[in-house]
């Protein structure tokens, strides 16, 4: 009977190892995808705010003579008071002038965010920590 005790005891440690290490991989994982979900998140922010620098004041015809150019292959269009193409949204005055480039209320709320993460050997820091600098 000692040796069916000793395999299901070889048993038992083998499996929860394993659990353990996948949990722990997973665990790592998520770590890398919220700091990517961050950064990308932060990046569209920029890109954004850059963007609404360069068209806000213009007038739609413009704006949409500009698209067209950079994008041969987008269809601007109008809708719900905005200049529509597949991938951004310009929202427009009442003069039809655009205000800027819109921005999905989730995409900033995870720019604002700030994941901490301590990823294998790498420590991430969105934000400098009080009293300390930025790495």
């Amino acid at each position: 009977m000692k040796p069916i005790t000793a395999l299901l005891t070889a048993l038992l440690v083998a499996t929860n190892g394993a659990w353990l290490y996948r949990a722990f991989d997973q665990g790592v994982t998520e770590s890398y995808r919220l700091q990517e979900r961050y950064e990308n998140a932060n990046r569209l922010v920029v890109a954004s705010t850059l963007a609404t620098e360069s068209v806000r004041g213009r007038p739609k015809t413009e704006v949409n003579a500009m698209l067209r150019k950079l994008f041969p292959a987008e269809q601007p269009f109008e809708k719900e008071g905005s200049l529509q193409t597949t991938w951004i949204s310009l929202p427009l005055n009442s003069d039809g002038t655009v205000l800027g480039v819109a921005i999905d209320p989730g995409t900033r709320k995870e720019a604002v965010l700030g994941h901490t993460a301590v990823v294998g050997n790498e420590i991430f820091y969105p934000s400098a920590p009080s009293g300390g600098s930025q790495r």
